[in-house]
């Protein structure tokens, strides 16, 4: 019985719009219409005229009055009016009336249903139907069938009623018009107003006994009957009433039927069968409509009666359950608050043990303290489940960080969301998250509707979700899952609040902490960095260390260093970490309209020349990104990229990437930045380092190789033939070395100039070059002096055709010019090395001797058959000759003057030995080939015993000089040699201060530990070493550095000739440097001309040595010449200034302002300004204005204005390149070479 007949009508005063005001009108329209239609297809051929049309359509007319008011009234009216009109038949005055009695008999059953019942709710009190059947069934029916037929009478005449009476009618309409509201109208209020949770399942019972009904009515009035049957008729109608008694079924159920029974019987009746077709009194249709109404009014109260009883029994029920419930709730509350205060304990002891773990977890990674922070919940407070979550802002899924639990594993299976999609639904702890607030449910909650199951198998019984916030801005969650017989305590959203608090503040601080760490492990990896910047060598290796010292940092999951080509793409340099090989797979462009490669985070920051930075890699790129699967399967979750400058240039980019969001901070992002400061100044580094290599080499090439032919000279030639005689004597192979000398070059000099015998020396030496193999080695020692080496020589024999194949390379005439084809002479001098299996010559004595085998084929010039001699040949007659001078005393010396600049005196001497034969003076280059160990000695001794003599009768004379003499190397080398040495020197009367012992520089020095301790007993002893002939042997400097000398002698081939090789200055300042850096005396030896006194007088060298100063002279010759010889006082610049000054005074020029940028910055900009006007070689230029030098005064104008440049930088910056200065200095000095070669007599 329950919702036995419950109607919901719409509230009183509803607003409704104008188009839903016209809509209802419409509807109801077609619904009246429909009903007359329905009821003309019915009775169109049972009832006749005034009968038939009235009832079914009257139904909803009061339908619609009832439900929706006088707003539908003009839809009411037309529709009836429409019927009367079309279907009845009847004029439009009566069909007016009709119509206005219909609805007119409606609106006053409304007015007084809602006047005397207004809380009119349905059939389901006795009271509410039988005002129902009395207030809007009854009276509206009664009056509306007076209405009707009292204008039926007025407006028709009576011949139009047939058979017929006004009462008659008038009750017969009444009936109808009851029928149709008891019908129609509470079917309409059921069906469409009825209680919606009404249950309105057909079963099989119900089928049985509608069909059981059904049948009966048709049997009963569709049957013809002898006579009136009203007792049948009666009896089987009570079939209606019982049919409300079906308390089992819903009332949208019974109440069609019931009509439908109601519909079958008058439409029998009408037809003329039935029980009721000979009834007498009344018409049979109204009989029928009569007994209808009554037994379903009758059935009706019935119903509303059982109604009721059965809806006291259940209150009465329901009260006596309330309080059992009630009672229990009592005793269960007491329960659950006993529950709930051992929760809270136990969720008190777990925030303590929380905060214990907070405070110890400095050394352990982040997951697993998350999961025993999830792990301590559960144990302590038996929960199922406990876990925390983080939201994926791109796909709003919810991504376990740690969980614990009996129900926490099959949780982690479930998808999670944080909003719902077609496919998911949200989430309870989503719903949390988005509400931002701490939320409790139950296992009942419709969230939890897809769990059902598996919160059955593991018996959840609730679950509670507070949101936090990462340290990283993410969105998290904490949730918490009970058991079905546990309760959360009444406090647990506060204390689960106040948790959460503890977890997001601990996050935050372990971020700082790690943010710490990370800043710390970079600024390690930035020194490790500036270490390999510093060392490197190679910028390829270089940039692969700093990505490999930035990923063993542990930051970081890929590091690289790009760099664009020509065609703007980006090419990789470097590559470090994990997966980053499909980085060259890409073709990443700095074109920005080229998408999307052209609009990656790198080419912004290239064509912005700034750093940037992705917090998010994945946010920013988006699910749709060409490369977002590759970056997201890599774990590439923030990135960040910083441009690396070379030579104030953007080279490259630096790009690193990191393995989760929001890594890199301000601390991190400046380490990044320096890092790649670091790498522009380390390639820097690097290219002036290559730079200075490329220079040094070209130096190295210039020292050992002859400007004008581009040969090696002495130098390169020494240091090649040390190693050439090595490898003979290991391969048992013999080696030849040839002096060359062109016969007669000199008058070719003088005839012709000199340009055009540098255009003859350079001849000859391709003429050479031409016929030589490539082993063969060719330099030029000087002059017209030419070196040749054949090296894998079997005997010497071999020599003669390779001789001869060189006289006719040469013999033929040169053509210089426009001069006539030259023929020029050649004379050789040979020897061999080994001579013999003892043969222990080194390369000076080996030069030597084929410098001595050259004069003897010159000597032999006119009775010579072939333009070269051998030493072997010569060696014995030559060799008995020296010795027989030696020993019968011919030794002689002569003295040349050392001039000090600093004192501008003559402080000292060198004695120089000759043999004297009666054709000529022999010189020591000439007879030390010929002697052999104990003629060394010897000479040495004849040496000191005539210099001792000598030196007393200057002393005599008032003449106080140091004495210089040449010792050899081998005297130094072993034990026995330095004492004999010193037994000679002490034999010497010259006091030890007065002597000077030159070493001549040689590979005897090899055994550099003992001869340093040789070199100090000497020291001790009072004497002074000096080594002779710096830059002509085979290790000048590392004797310099190893050998405690006091001196050094620079030799005199760099000086000779500096007219014609200025870059010989180089040499001469940088050795004049090491000296006084040394605290070495410095004596620069082949002073013969005026010109290269004054260079050196410039260049501030400490003292001369040559024919400038002095010619060599007897002992004797001295004491006259000390008295008249000049005090070397400087001339005016005007008479004495050249380009050789010029140049020598730009080297100290650049020097000194090289000096000062290095070590004194600060000062060089307080010396400001650097401009031309200021330079004192710009004073020096007015005195060769005799000269075309525009190019040198270009080129040095500019230098001075990248000084005026460097000043301004130097004032921003602490650090700048001296490249460019560098390269444009040595464009000046090239200038003054051009200069020289343009004006040689300068």
């Amino acid at each position: 019985m329950k919702y036995f007949a419950a109607i919901q009508l719409p509230p009183r005063g509803i607003s409704l719009s104008l188009r839903q005001i016209i809509g209802l009108n419409i509807g109801l329209l077609l619904g009246h219409v429909l009903f007359t239609i329905f009821a003309d297809l019915l009775f169109r051929h049972s009832l006749a005229g005034p009968f038939w049309p009235i009832w079914p359509a009257a139904g909803v007319t009061a339908y619609g009055l009832l439900v929706w008011g006088p707003r539908v009234i003009p839809g009411l009216w037309i529709a009836a009016w429409l019927g009367g009109y079309l279907f009845t038949h009847l004029h439009a005055d009566v069909a007016t009336w009709f119509a206005c009695s219909e609805v007119l008999g409606a609106w006053l059953g409304r007015v007084l249903l809602r006047r005397f019942s207004p809380d009119w709710a349905g059939l389901q009190s006795i009271r509410q139907t039988i005002a129902y059947l009395l207030l809007f069934v009854a009276i509206p029916s009664l009056l509306t069938a007076v209405l009707t037929g009292a204008g039926g009478w007025l407006l028709t005449n009576a011949a139009s009623v047939v058979s017929a009476s006004i009462p008659h009618l008038i009750l017969f309409w009444a009936m109808a018009n009851a029928g149709a509201i008891l019908n129609v109208t509470a079917l309409l209020l059921i069906l469409l107003h009825g209680n919606r949770l009404q249950r309105s399942t057909l079963d099989y019972r119900f089928l049985l006994l509608a069909s059981a009904a059904l049948t009966a009515i048709v049997l009963l009035f569709f049957m013809n009957y002898s006579t009136g049957n009203l007792a049948m008729g009666a009896v089987f109608l009570l079939i209606l009433p019982f049919l409300w008694l079906l308390a089992n079924y819903p009332a949208k159920l019974v109440y069609p039927l019931a009509s439908l029974a109601y519909l079958l019987a008058l439409l029998g009746t009408s037809m003329g069968y039935g029980p009721y077709e000979h009834s007498r009194m009344l018409y049979p249709e109204t009989m029928a409509q009569i007994v209808g109404l009554l037994l379903e009014s009758i059935g009706l109260i019935a119903a509303a009666m059982m109604y009721e009883r059965s809806h006291a029994t259940q209150a009465l029920e329901i009260a006596n359950r309330n309080l059992e419930q009630r009672v229990f709730s009592r005793s269960q509350d007491l329960q659950t608050r006993n529950r709930e205060l051992q929760v809270r304990d136990a969720f008190l002891q777990s925030v303590t043990e929380v905060n214990r773990l907070f405070a110890a977890i400095e050394t352990q990674e982040l997951p697993r303290v998350l999961d025993r922070f999830c792990n301590i919940l559960v144990e302590r407070m038996r929960l199922a489940a406990a876990w925390i979550g983080v939201v994926d802002e791109q796909s709003g899924r919810i991504e376990l960080a740690a969980k614990a639990g009996e129900l926490a594993g099959p949780l982690s299976q479930l998808q999670l969301y944080c909003w719902p999609s077609d496919e998911i639904p949200q989430s309870p702890s989503g719903r949390a998250i988005m509400e931002n607030r701490t939320l409790l449910f139950g296992a009942n909650d419709p969230l939890f509707t897809p769990w059902q199951e598996l919160i059955k198998k593991h018996r959840m019984g609730g679950s509670i979700y507070t949101p936090f916030s990462w340290a990283d801005g993410r969105r998290g969650v904490i949730a918490l899952y009970r058991y079905d017989d546990m309760v959360f305590p009444t406090a647990i959203i506060e204390l689960l609040e106040r948790l959460s608090e503890d977890l997001a503040a601990f996050l935050r601080q372990r971020q700082v902490v790690r943010q710490l760490e990370d800043a710390r492990i970079l600024q390690k990896t930035m020194l490790v960095s500036g270490d390999i910047a510093l060392q490197a060598r190679d910028a390829s290796q270089m940039l692969q260390q700093i990505c490999d010292a930035l990923i063993q940092s542990g930051l970081f999951n890929a590091a690289f260093i790009i760099r664009p080509n020509t065609e703007g793409v980006f090419q990789a340099l470097a590559l470090a970490g994990h997966h980053v090989d499909w980085i060259l797979k890409r073709r990443w462009t700095i074109h920005p309209e080229d998408i999307p490669d052209g609009q990656s985070l790198t080419s912004q920051a290239w064509r912005m020349r700034e750093h940037r930075v992705i917090q998010d890699y994945l946010k920013v790129l988006g699910p749709h990104a060409d490369w977002y699967q590759e970056a997201e399967e890599h774990q590439w979750r923030s990135a960040a990229t910083f441009p690396i400058y070379h030579q104030q240039n953007c080279w490259a980019m630096l790009n690193v990437i990191g393995p989760r969001p929001d890594l890199f901070n301000s601390e991190i992002i400046e380490v990044l930045q320096q890092i790649a400061l670091l790498v522009g100044h380390g390639l820097d580094e690097i290219h002036l380092k290559g730079e200075l290599m490329d220079e040094r080499l070209r130096q190295s090439h210039l020292a050992r190789h002859d400007a004008l032919t581009g040969l090696a000279n002495r130098r390169g030639f020494t240091e090649f033939l040390h190693p050439a005689m090595t490898r003979a004597r290991r391969n048992d192979r013999m080696l030849a070395v040839a002096m060359l000398d062109l016969d007669d070059f000199k008058p070719i000099n003088d005839q012709f100039g000199h340009a055009s015998g540098d255009l003859l020396l350079q001849a000859v030496a391709k003429r050479l070059q031409q016929g030589l193999r490539q082993s063969d080695y060719l330099a030029r020692l000087g002059g017209d002096e030419f070196v040749l080496v054949w090296d894998n020589l079997q005997k010497p024999e071999q020599i003669s055709p390779i001789m001869e194949k060189i006289r006719e390379k040469l013999a033929a005439p040169y053509f210089l010019g426009d001069l006539p084809g030259i023929h020029v002479g050649i004379s050789a001098g040979i020897t061999f090395y080994p001579l013999s299996e003892y043969d222990d010559s080194d390369a000076d004595l080996l030069l030597r001797k084929a410098d001595h085998a050259l004069y003897q084929s010159k000597q032999n010039k006119s009775r010579r058959d072939q333009f070269w001699c051998a030493f072997a040949e010569s060696q014995k007659a030559e060799h008995l000759r020296i010795q027989t001078l030696l020993h019968e005393g011919k030794m002689v010396l002569q003295y040349q003057p050392v001039h000090d600049l600093r004192q501008e005196r003559i402080v000292g001497v060198e004695a120089l030995a000759r043999l004297n034969s009666k054709a000529e003076a022999i010189s020591p280059g000439e007879f030390l080939p010929f002697l052999e160990p104990e003629d060394q000695w010897r000479l040495t001794q004849l040496v000191l015993t005539q210099i001792a003599e000598d030196w007393q009768s200057w002393k005599k004379n008032g003449i106080d000089l140091w004495v210089s003499l040449n010792i050899l190397p081998s005297f130094l080398t072993h034990s026995l040699a330095l004492e004999r040495l010193q037994k000679l020197l002490a034999a010497c009367a010259v006091p030890p201060q007065s002597l000077i012992l030159e070493i001549l520089e040689s590979e005897e020095l090899r055994s550099l530990e003992f001869s340093a301790e040789s070199i100090r007993s000497l020291q001790k002893q009072g004497y002074r070493i000096g080594l002779d002939d710096v830059g002509a042997g085979y290790a000048s400097l590392l004797y310099l550095k190893e050998l405690p000398v006091d001196e050094i002698k620079i030799d005199q081939a760099f000086v000779r000739n500096l007219g014609k090789n200025p870059n010989d200055l180089h040499f001469l300042r940088a050795m004049l440097d090491i000296g006084n850096s040394q605290g070495v005396e410095i004596i620069v030896e082949g002073v013969e001309n005026q010109s290269i006194l004054n260079v050196l007088r410039l260049m501030q060298a400490p003292m001369l040595q040559g024919y400038a100063v002095a010619l060599p002279m007897w002992a004797s010759d001295l004491p006259d010449w000390m008295a008249r010889c000049p005090l070397f006082v400087p001339e005016p610049i005007a008479r004495r200034f050249d380009l050789l000054q010029l140049y020598a005074q730009v080297i100290d020029h650049q020097k000194t302002i090289s000096t000062l940028l290095i070590n004194n910055p600060h000062w060089f900009v307080q010396l400001a300004p650097w401009d031309n006007a200021h330079c004192p070689i710009q004073q020096s230029l007015h005195h060769l204005k005799h000269m075309d030098l525009s190019e040198f005064a270009a080129a040095h104008h500019h230098y001075h204005e990248m000084l005026e440049e460097l000043t301004q930088l130097l004032s921003s910056k602490p650090l700048i390149d001296l490249y460019p200065l560098q390269c444009q200095g040595e464009i000046v000095l090239q200038a003054i070479s051009s200069a020289m070669r343009r004006y040689p007599d300068s």
